[in-house]
């Protein structure tokens, strides 16, 4: 049935902490791209805590770098694909994954570092005298007249990091991994769902009174229509795998897939969405999100886990 000679192929046998690395890293890029798109594109819309996010990004993304370097067999590695130690010279190879991943990973730390700065500012958290400069620095990076260039290059690079996570994976050798090129926009797509999610838990948590009803609303409904896309691009990227789909579609990965992801982790938070009276709004949203989450973990756990099993 199968063109590849399946006794030659060998699973890369990915540790599973790699599934829970991957989930978090999309979090962390997806909060950080549609706040940086908000706060530059949303014109005069109520912006009110939506600077938050950036301490999601902040947060997650050591975590999701020392999984990565502990996963390393050697752990060096990482810094090699960056600088040479041999003869002092930066390293940047435009054709390896792992370097540009590098770069682009430290890219975003820069990103999030003025970003929690700027989220500081705003929420009157932390404000050290010696670090005053900075904090002055963050707000006009943020707020400025270069505001816009900058949230927009940052955005470039949350959602560069969120596809080079799926680039990660279709670079392997599984045929199921590079039958289809649409695993990188499965993965941002998840990661914009999943993050966002984060940052309306994190402002239902964090809302006095009704001040920032209006920026979860209208991440609410970000989250709604990205929904839409992300079950469409299931039923593609199924059918895009062709004589490779059953390696996520068969036995219990079936299950999980079109059970745990598309009926659980997508159409019942969008059910809860559209119709918020059924547990009351704020309960809805906790509820909603909190299942796109596990979704979205679902998801990447079937796409990973699914193929590596079937040898």
């Amino acid at each position: 049935m199968y063109s590849y000679e399946l006794t030659q192929l060998k699973s890369p046998d990915f540790p599973f902490i790699i599934i829970f690395d991957l989930f978090i890293g999309g979090i962390a890029a997806g909060a950080f791209l549609i706040t940086a798109l908000l706060l530059a594109f949303g014109g005069k819309i109520n912006k009110a805590g939506l600077h938050r996010a950036f301490y999601v990004t902040m947060a997650l993304l050591p975590v999701y770098g020392l999984l990565l370097i502990l996963k390393l067999d050697k752990k060096e590695r990482f810094v090699n694909v960056m600088w040479q130690f041999r003869d002092g010279n930066i390293m940047l190879n435009w054709e390896s994954p792992m370097s540009l991943g590098a770069w682009v990973l430290n890219g975003l730390g820069v990103f999030a570092v003025f970003g929690v700065l700027y989220a500081l500012k705003k929420d009157n958290l932390l404000q050290l005298p010696w670090a005053k400069k900075l904090y002055d620095l963050a707000t006009w990076l943020h707020e400025g007249p270069i505001a816009k260039a900058y949230l927009s290059v940052g955005a470039i690079v949350a959602a560069w990091f969120s596809v080079y996570l799926g680039v990660l994976v279709t670079t392997s050798q599984l045929p199921a991994w590079n039958a289809t090129p649409l695993i990188p926009t499965l993965w941002i797509i998840s990661a914009v769902i999943t993050g966002v999610s984060v940052v309306i838990l994190l402002l239902l948590f964090t809302n006095r009174g009704s001040i920032l009803d209006e920026s979860i609303q209208r991440l609410d409904n970000i989250v709604k229509s990205v929904i839409v896309v992300n079950v469409a691009m299931i039923i593609v990227f199924v059918i895009a795998l062709g004589q490779w789909s059953e390696t996520v579609t068969r036995g219990m990965f079936g299950i999980l897939l079109w059970g745990g992801v598309v009926v659980v982790g997508l159409l019942v938070p969008l059910l809860l969405k559209l119709k918020p009276n059924l547990l009351g709004v704020k309960n809805s949203l906790i509820f909603s999100s909190v299942l796109l989450l596990v979704g979205g973990f679902i998801l990447r756990y079937v796409v990973m886990m699914g193929p590596m099993s079937f040898w």
